[in-house]
């Protein structure tokens, strides 16, 4: 952004929290508690459940993309792309357990865990490295651009209950 600053370069940065809602299953939300439930299995919450947690819903943030796209006197900002408001991992589970219908159930996995499952998984592997997102409150705010492009982001409640009809098939 230094460059952008002096006018040698025009860029926009779009951020967001960690993602959810794709087929990918790169989303420890999607992989560790969503397929799970799906399946009736125990769910996995990286680190500790009781802090709030981000997740930005992947299909707000395509179409966040496209609006920035479109809007030249947005360039030569940073961006937070829309995010629900953060719930603690406990109030995720009991969310996502409620619409698939099934007992909270879950396991905390903490870092130690993670590298060990990283030895089998890249993907979990990967995520080692971010571990702080998880063991401290991950709060990630959309206001600017909510108010910029009068854009609400979905709720939670509203994409896991999209994902349990299409992509999970609760």
């Amino acid at each position: 952004m230094d460059e952008v600053r002096t006018g040698n370069l025009q860029a926009t940065i779009a951020r967001a929290a960690d993602f959810y809602g794709a087929e990918s299953m790169n989303s420890f939300l999607d992989s560790m508690v969503l397929s799970k439930y799906a399946k009736g299995e125990k769910a996995m919450w990286l680190g500790k459940p009781n802090t709030l947690h981000s997740f930005t819903y992947v299909p707000d943030a395509g179409k966040a993309m496209y609006l920035l796209g479109q809007r030249p006197g947005v360039d030569n900002q940073v961006w937070h792309l829309p995010t629900a408001p953060a719930l603690t991992g406990k109030q995720l589970i009991e969310m996502a357990a409620g619409i698939f219908n099934i007992k909270p159930r879950y396991m905390t996995v903490n870092k130690l865990m993670l590298q060990m499952m990283g030895l089998f998984n890249k993907v979990i592997g990967g995520t080692a490295e971010m571990y702080y997102q998880y063991d401290h409150d991950y709060v990630f705010d959309s206001t600017k651009f909510e108010k910029a492009f009068n854009v609400k982001p979905t709720t939670y409640k509203q994409g896991i209950l999209h994902l349990s009809q299409t992509f999970f098939k609760a």
